[in-house]
């Protein structure tokens, strides 16, 4: 049993700003080369033989060392113009984001913030082997990512830090100006199986995630032959819909009802409390985001509707979803890879990660799960950077990056295979409250903050698209050179 249980009922966590249209995916990336660079994590080997690292930092830190890694940022002497955006003295990327939004003003701020903090702070430390990290801000305002691209493909070294809910709209042109990408996140199929791009937290179209869903059985095993699914009715969610839906079959799991709401919010959620109850459902799994399924809440609940769980995506550990909700936030369950900020005081890395913004960014929104993505993304194209030496192009960083094997953003979130794209087989399931989140008493953590298992992702035999790939765009990595 780990040290980190114990109680933590009132312990509130505000991550993750709502996404207007689609859930936060962390990307998938394809097409990698052998062997391995060093990410200065330390790791064991957990049952079942899963890599896990534990909760980086601690100590004493040196003003370029982030948790368990060190000299992420520090002085040097590189020069050269080596390549677009490279200069003596800088290194340029761009860090797309929705914040201009008019439906939502703000919307996936806290990557802009992240990648303000920490620009900030690696250059305080010395940038990247002497070159200082400037950030394009590139708004893509929810409509506009396909114009955001074609302006990075201008100017822009990497795009590191990012995303946009339609992300699809602007791969063929990242691949056609071999801008290469370490996103935040990634939603449609066509960036999440994307070429040129390494994510720290990737999420493959052929396996999903069952953890919660085999916690969840366990803790009511009677649940699971009336389960209903609900998903907004754009193309991304309706895809992450239908991958948890074979998840959950694959563990024996019924689907009693389906059906999709409007994404944007529905007049009346009522309709979808009744049919909950006609159908006379224990669970439902909700795809979506945490306004609309707080409002769905709250609908269950004025009818007099009792669930056994509502499951939500980890974009739900928002302190808007329990503000919306109030009393209705009960019995909903999400997993995350991502430590949550309630957990900061058991895990230095996250401590570090708010000082860090207290520091550089104190207005900014440092409880929010993307800021976090943010934040590992540019870590991890730091330490591929850093190994170019003064020579550093598209080819080298990306080359180090597609040979990392095992990372956690120096014990920001479980340990993930960027080099493969596939999901990290440890999380953490969170329960909502009306007074916050907590991790449930009786889920059993393997590895620090996290159970790791092997079995906890199954793979999926669907048809759920395929990435955007060079040969569309009549390009291949030997163009890099």
């Amino acid at each position: 049993m780990s040290q980190y249980r114990g109680s933590r009922a009132g312990r509130r966590a505000s991550v993750l700003v709502v996404m207007a249209l689609s859930i936060s995916i962390a990307g998938a990336a394809c097409t990698r080369s052998d062997g391995e660079v060093e990410t200065g994590a330390p790791s064991t080997t957990a049952a079942g033989g899963t890599a896990t690292t534990a909760a980086g930092g601690g100590g004493d830190l040196g003003p370029g060392d982030f948790g368990s890694l060190k000299e992420v940022c520090g002085p040097g002497d590189a020069k050269g113009a080596t390549d677009q955006g490279v200069t003596d003295d800088s290194i340029e990327v761009g860090t797309i984001s929705d914040a201009g939004f008019v439906g939502r003003p703000g919307l996936n701020q806290e990557m802009f913030d992240a990648a303000k903090v920490f620009s900030e702070w690696c250059n305080a430390a010395g940038g990247i082997n002497g070159r200082e990290i400037k950030v394009d801000e590139l708004d893509a305002k929810l409509t506009e990512y396909k114009q955001r691209i074609t302006e990075g493909c201008q100017k822009d070294f990497f795009l590191v830090g990012g995303g946009g809910v339609f992300d699809n709209t602007g791969q063929d042109e990242r691949l056609k100006c071999l801008l290469p990408e370490v996103p935040a996140y990634q939603v449609t199929p066509e960036a999440r199986g994307a070429e040129l791009a390494v994510a720290p937290l990737p999420s493959a179209l052929d396996e999903v995630p069952v953890g919660v869903y085999q916690y969840l059985g366990k803790k009511f095993p009677d649940a699971t032959d009336h389960v209903g699914f609900l998903t907004g009715n754009v193309p991304a969610t309706v895809v992450t819909d239908k991958q948890n839906q074979e998840g959950v079959k694959s563990l024996g799991w019924k689907v009693a009802y389906q059906a999709q709401y409007n994404s944007l919010g529905e007049s009346s959620w009522t309709p979808f409390a009744q049919a909950f109850k006609s159908k006379k459902l224990k669970g439902v799994v909700y795809t979506g985001e945490p306004e609309n399924a707080a409002k769905l809440l709250q609908a269950i609940d004025d009818i007099g509707y009792k669930l056994d769980f509502f499951v939500v995506g980890a974009n739900h550990l928002d302190q808007n979803f329990i503000d919306v909700g109030g009393s209705a936030i009960h019995d909903v369950y999400m997993a995350s890879a991502v430590v949550p900020p309630f957990e900061q005081d058991q895990n230095p890395a996250t401590k570090q990660y708010h000082d860090l913004f207290a520091k550089y960014a104190p207005k900014g929104k440092v409880d929010a799960l993307l800021g976090v993505n943010s934040f590992s993304a540019f870590l991890l194209f730091a330490t591929a950077a850093k190994e170019c030496g003064s020579d550093v192009t598209r080819k080298c960083v990306y080359d180090n990056l597609a040979k990392v094997k095992e990372w956690d953003g120096g014990g920001l979130h479980a340990v993930t295979d960027p080099s493969s794209g596939k999901a990290s087989r440890c999380l953490i399931v969170v329960e909502g409250t009306p007074d916050g989140f907590e991790v449930p008493k009786d889920y059993e953590l393997t590895d620090g903050l996290f159970r790791c298992d092997d079995s906890s992702v199954v793979g999926l035999k669907g048809d759920y698209g395929k990435g955007a790939k060079l040969s569309d765009v009549g390009k291949s990595l030997d163009d890099l050179d």
